[in-house]
């Protein structure tokens, strides 16, 4: 093994400079011995990928082999950060910054720096709960039979019973791990890392994981900004569900379909305002290309070759595995294009979203492997970054982008820009379902944690704090121990990155829709002429903190977190909220939806072929067939937008700087026909007349022949009338 060699080349490379005490000969030493530690880590991480991989798919030994691979990787990695620091020498690192920062990385390696029994106990009791979860084939589905996971979620989605949502729920709570177990012998594991890694409290080792100073009390400060338009959210859907009288009272996590309340998206379809035809035909066109499992990623694929940044592998694909649960689970063996995922092959606007997240998080791996700099610790370092959560959630953001819809055949562009303001409001109404709920569970788990750990919940009421926590921060009535269905939870990882990250995202769209030059213009074309400030800190990697790099991927016009790109996505939700819980104040507003035209596909390869790889065989009766029965599913709901597209209020907003800053008003779309309308009218009465001027002339030819022939008939009676 790579361990014995690490330790015969750092004794036979001492045994050679003896004597020599130059600064240059501390500095050669120490890298030489940290390019030995980074061969060994290596090939712990392709073991433990193999090991993650078995257990993945459900192979045989597969959990007790990833048991074994993990705990052998923290005592490894204890050992190694103690050779490393006996090396470590002023002079070695006076000159070298890049010396430093992989030093640093090693040296406060994370949690593996506990004690070998701690660490192993913190390992067990995560690796056990996920794979539990992952394989239980007894989940009540209400369907009076026995489900996977897998069916489990699918279920959910679609159940339209609370009391049912509610059984379903349970039956994932009874696979959690136990609570007391978590509480007296998992979350005070680490204070212990703290103390390891050289840190008075959790929350300055969180921070030093994040690589963001006050990480927490930033956190805090935004969260107090963006709250407000959460609550507006939270209000809309209790008026929806469960009428006034519900509004402001915590609503129950099951009756949001969902199993922590980290994601309301499964009920889209039950809070859409009146005009939603985007969503409509959004949900049709998913499910009659069939864009799931490896179908999405291509088209995943596609959004990110045309931001130039390159395909991915196919031999990544092959490797993957499409018939397992969502999200995507992304197995890194820590070398150049060896990497693969398990994911499902859901069909759903939500799945849509996540893979497009998940192809730029293997896309942003591959970039960074590439660069020669990178080696395994400014790779895969146990740290946080807020960019590599903020440029994939960037890039879903995109898939929404009423261009790339239409260059994907999911929405016409045409049809968008005849009710943008309306066909927008709905796709941030999509996406607010999906990140306000994750930004408030991301912040609430980290600082209950962190309330357990100081004291501030006395132990005696720790186990039922959580519930009662949610209730208080989230208004929302959940379980004392749902937040157990979590990795992130179960391994004593901070959420702060992820949360970051969010915010970031719509800082990095601001910045790039403000540079907009035409009213019309093609944002991801946009992107893509300036892709290098999204490349730049792939590239990078972690051979700086990534707080280093967000004023040159904001274009210098941030250097920090701000939630105001955030508002500013939403501003056109916030304030249809507003009106939809004050509607006293809407009065005098005029319904100014205009129903587009109906245009005929094009007739192009895409139709019969969504990717070179993939043929897709359509049948037309069975595509109307799957549309009408989506439509009936779809609920028309009764809540009008009141929508005024001369509003100087859109015109302000980042999203109305998309792709339509001036969008047409009602009484002129009303006024003047569409011209491309017009042109179809007058082809119709050219054709028209064409065809009746070609029915006249047969009619005459065959009228001509006819009468020629009677006259060839009476001429030959005549002539045998003579004989």
């Amino acid at each position: 093994m790579r361990s014995s060699i690490t330790l015969f080349g750092v004794c036979l490379y001492a045994l050679l400079s003896c004597g020599t005490t130059s600064s240059g000969d501390d500095r050669r030493w120490l890298t030489s011995l940290v390019d030995l530690v980074e061969l060994d880590y290596e090939d712990h991480c392709e073991q433990r990928a193999t090991a993650s991989w078995n257990e993945l798919i459900g192979a045989s030994k597969g959990l007790a082999t990833k048991l074994e691979r993990d705990k052998a990787f923290g005592i490894f990695s204890r050992q190694q950060t103690a050779d490393v620091k006996s090396a470590i020498t002023s002079k070695a690192l006076s000159s070298d910054d890049l010396l430093r920062r992989k030093v640093k990385l090693l040296v406060q390696p994370g949690d593996t720096l506990l004690e070998p029994e701690q660490w192993i106990r913190l390992v067990t009791f995560g690796d056990t709960a996920l794979h539990n979860l992952r394989f239980a084939e007894d989940y009540n589905c209400g369907t009076g039979t026995n489900c996977t996971l897998k069916e489990l979620n699918k279920n959910m989605a679609r159940q339209q019973d609370a009391e049912v949502c509610l059984l379903m729920k349970k039956s994932w709570e009874q696979k959690l791990p136990d609570l007391t177990e978590y509480l007296e012998q998992i979350l005070p594991l680490l204070r212990n890392a703290s103390k390891e890694n050289g840190y008075n409290t959790v929350e300055d080792y969180w921070d030093s994981l994040v690589e963001y100073e006050g990480a927490m009390l930033k956190a805090r400060e935004i969260w107090d900004n963006v709250k407000p338009l959460y609550v507006k959210l939270h209000k809309y859907i209790a008026l929806r569900l469960k009428g006034p009288d519900a509004v402001g009272h915590p609503l129950p996590v099951h009756l949001l379909k969902s199993f922590n309340g980290d994601d309301w998206s499964n009920l889209i379809e039950s809070l859409l305002p009146k005009h939603h035809d985007i969503y409509q035909k959004l949900h049709a066109n998913l499910q009659i290309k069939e864009l799931g499992g490896l179908r999405a990623f291509k088209e995943a694929e596609k959004l990110l070759k045309l931001l130039e940044m390159g395909d991915i592998d196919e031999e990544i694909f092959t490797d993957s595995y499409f018939n397992s649960s969502c999200p995507a689970d992304i197995v890194d063996s820590c070398k150049p294009n060896k990497l693969k995922f398990i994911t499902c092959e859901d069909v759903s606007l939500g799945n849509y979203i996540e893979t497009h997240e998940a192809a730029t998080k293997i896309k942003y791996k591959l970039i960074s492997a590439s660069h020669s700099n990178n080696t395994y610790v400014l790779r895969e370092a146990t740290r946080y970054s807020a960019i590599y959560e903020a440029i994939p959630g960037f890039i879903a953001l995109l898939s929404l982008n009423p261009h790339t819809l239409d260059r994907a055949k999911l929405y016409p562009l045409e049809r968008f820009n005849h009710n943008p303001n309306h066909h927008r409001l709905v796709l941030q109404l999509i996406i607010a379902l999906r990140d306000l709920p994750k930004l408030n569970y991301y912040i609430a788990a980290d600082e209950w944690r962190l309330k357990v750990l100081m004291g501030d919940i006395p132990p005696a009421k720790a186990a039922t704090s959580w519930s009662e926590f949610r209730q208080n921060f989230s208004m929302l009535e959940t379980s004392n121990k749902d937040f157990l269905g979590d990795s992130y939870t179960l391994f004593n990882k901070p959420f702060i990155g992820k949360f970051m990250g969010i915010i970031l995202k719509y800082q990095i769209y601001q910045s790039f829709a403000e540079e907009l030059i035409s009213d019309d213009y093609d944002l991801v074309m946009h992107v893509s002429e300036k892709n290098d400030r999204l490349i730049d800190p792939m590239i990078k990697g972690m051979s700086v903190k990534w707080p280093e790099m967000v004023s040159d991927l904001l274009a210098k016009r941030e250097n920090g977190l701000e939630y105001t790109g955030l508002t500013d996505y939403f501003r056109l939700l916030d304030e249809y909220l507003d009106n939809q819980l004050d509607p006293s104040g809407d009065s005098d507003d005029i319904d100014d939806y205009v129903v587009p035209p109906e245009i005929e596909p094009e007739n192009d390869k895409d139709k019969s072929t969504l990717d070179n790889d993939i043929p897709i065989i359509e049948n037309n009766l069975d595509n109307k067939q799957k549309d009408k029965e989506i439509s009936v599913n779809i609920m028309d709901n009764v809540i009008d937008t009141g929508d005024d597209p001369n509003s100087k209020s859109f015109e302000t907003s980042t999203v109305g700087v998309l792709e339509i800053k001036n969008p047409v008003a009602s009484n002129e779309q009303n006024e003047n026909v569409n011209p491309k309308e017009a042109s179809y009218n007058t082809y119709w009465w050219i054709g028209i007349a064409v065809a009746l001027v070609v029915v006249v002339a047969l009619v005459a030819i065959i009228a001509r022949k006819r009468h020629n022939h009677r006259k060839q008939l009476e001429r030959q009676r005549r002539e045998n009338s003579r004989a």
